[in-house]
């Protein structure tokens, strides 16, 4: 069912991924539109100026159909802007369909006000935009989220979700949603112009589908821990549509269904919203906000896998996010990781169901997390700084007792009287 890579992906993903190694100094960021030659920057002019390289996403139409590294001079893409850069880049289903359905937006935020504004003043100009904007406001302190959402009059709705944590405040806001479908993001994103679309039209192009995965890029790559993120952080080369489904021979993974990242991050993934009810909604022993600190994501993709269904990866449905940049930073970010991949192991490791297939990928897992030979090791060669991975493994040997806290803190909450 997975479409096959070019032969030629994997030598262009480890190209790029060199050209980002920390050592070969700051990339700038920004966007092209092949078919008009207009570039955005989000990095600024000055700072470009003395970078030598790009870190671009390439349009098409509008469409995001690629991710490349290109020369810089002088703050200005150094090559050709035109439809020579894309050519060979994998036709996508999604783009050639004109149908779409109605999709909800759904932001949760905690104590945020001004990330949550300059997120949600590029989510409502989106065109064409999405049917409803949900923002779920989770155990507030004062009403400075409130103020926020009331600047946008009716384009906004805000929710309430009193007790802490991310999968809370998602299932509070999936309880909200009255489409077909639903996107969850976080606070702090600024969307592609083509996001809403990308995920409308892949659910219309495949109607099987209850979940679409997009593309979480990095908004910055001037200091040494973005460049650190960007190396590890499964950013992508390619927007090439991939389908997902217990069936899918060969499996894209010896850890399929449980390969952390083959199928997205949390920031970025979309469901059909009676599906994803059906299920439950989200795990609320993980997440952030728990002490499982993550892994609600990897959670819900493999119930909604193991449940029967087919999810895509959509690459082209791209939001921009803001990396550790310092590294300090990314070692907390890292440790939060660990802890939520090992949480969410430990539960597919202790859950009927799950429980069986988990034991058999158990030396794939080991030989993923600890072999040399392993993709992830290998993105870690050349110095990457044994403090990160020291942290990492730190937060997966804390991860198992960390489960086990989350899960007797929401039995807790489960008795706790409503109202």
């Amino acid at each position: 069912m997975e479409r096959p890579v070019p032969p030629t992906a994997a030598a262009a993903s480890e190209r790029r991924l060199r050209a980002l190694h920390p050592d070969a100094g700051p990339v700038a960021v920004g966007s092209v539109d092949v078919d008009s030659g207009r570039v955005v920057w989000r990095t600024p002019a000055d700072v470009r100026a003395g970078l030598g390289r790009a870190f671009v996403l390439l349009r098409d139409g509008g469409w995001p159909v690629g991710i490349d590294v290109l020369p810089l001079v002088d703050g200005e893409l150094d090559v050709p802007v035109g439809p020579e850069l894309v050519i060979g880049r994998p036709a996508s289903r999604a783009r050639s369909t004109a149908e779409r359905v109605p999709l909800t937006v759904v932001s949760c935020t905690r104590q945020r006000p001004a990330a949550l504004q300059h997120a949600l003043q590029r989510i409502v100009a989106l065109e064409p935009a999405a049917a409803e904007v949900i923002v779920v406001d989770n155990a507030p302190q004062d009403d400075a989220t409130a103020a926020v959402v009331d600047g946008f009059g009716g384009a906004v709705r805000r929710v309430v979700e009193e007790v802490p944590g991310l999968s809370q405040a998602r299932n509070r806001g999936l309880a909200a949603v009255g489409t077909t479908y639903v996107a969850f993001t976080d606070d702090d994103i600024a969307p592609d112009p083509a996001w809403v679309d990308v995920l409308s039209a892949t659910f219309a192009a495949v109607p099987g589908s209850v979940c679409v995965s997009g593309a979480v890029l990095p908004a910055s790559l001037t200091t040494r821990a973005e460049l650190l993120f960007a190396t590890i952080g499964g950013y992508g080369t390619d927007v090439a549509e991939r389908d997902y489904h217990l069936s899918v021979e060969p499996p894209p993974s010896p850890l399929f269904p449980f390969h952390p990242k083959l199928l997205g991050t949390g920031a970025n993934m979309a469901f059909r919203t009676e599906t994803l009810r059906g299920l439950g909604g989200f795990d609320t022993a993980l997440g952030a906000g728990t002490p499982a600190r993550g892994g609600e994501d990897i959670d819900i993709a493999v119930r909604l896998l193991h449940a029967g269904h087919l999810l895509v990866r959509q690459p082209a449905a791209v939001l921009w996010h803001p990396s550790p940049s310092t590294e300090e930073g990314l070692r907390r970010q890292m440790h939060d990781y660990g802890c939520g991949l090992a949480a969410a192991f430990t539960k597919f490791a202790s859950h009927r169901g799950t429980n069986t297939a988990m034991a058999r990928r158990l030396v794939a897992g080991m030989s993923y997390l600890l072999s040399p030979s392993s993709p992830r090791r290998r993105d870690r060669a050349d110095g990457f700084p044994g403090a990160l991975t020291r942290a990492e493994l730190a937060g997966l040997a804390e991860g198992p007792v960390a489960y086990a806290a989350a899960v007797r803190r929401r039995r807790r909450l489960e008795r706790m009287p409503v109202g």
